[in-house]
């Protein structure tokens, strides 16, 4: 089995991905930045964008965040973020109707989010 590296991706309102992954790559407020096992300790900002989990070789999801701060260790990588969206069941008439709804930040984030899919 190859080596993995927990991958925990918090919200507010609930934990979305809590799983072992080969590898993370994360939109950090200097650039991408990706997360491999043993992975040397780093705090990062992060910016809105997408969150590619690696799984048997090749993206197994991609999740759009809204900023937040990522934690790495040796072990694990843990990003938290006000908002996030899986991309690969997301509903885009849902989103949308939801981004009409809205205002401000989360307007805005359901936009990027559709202007994603």
């Amino acid at each position: 089995m190859a080596e993995t590296t927990q991958l925990e991706l918090v919200t507010p309102a609930n934990i979305m991905v809590q799983k072992p992954v080969q590898m993370v790559v994360a939109p950090g407020s200097e650039g991408l930045f990706g997360v491999l096992p043993r992975h040397a300790p780093l705090l990062s900002d992060l910016t809105r964008g997408i969150v590619e989990v690696h799984e048997n070789g090749s993206v197994a999801s991609r999740i759009m965040i809204d900023g937040g701060l990522a934690d790495v260790s040796g072990e694990s990588v843990t990003i938290l973020t006000e908002r996030a969206e899986d991309l690969g069941s997301a509903d885009r008439d849902a989103i949308k109707a939801r981004a009409e709804e809205a205002s401000g930040a989360e307007a805005d984030f359901l936009n990027a989010v559709l202007a994603a899919l």
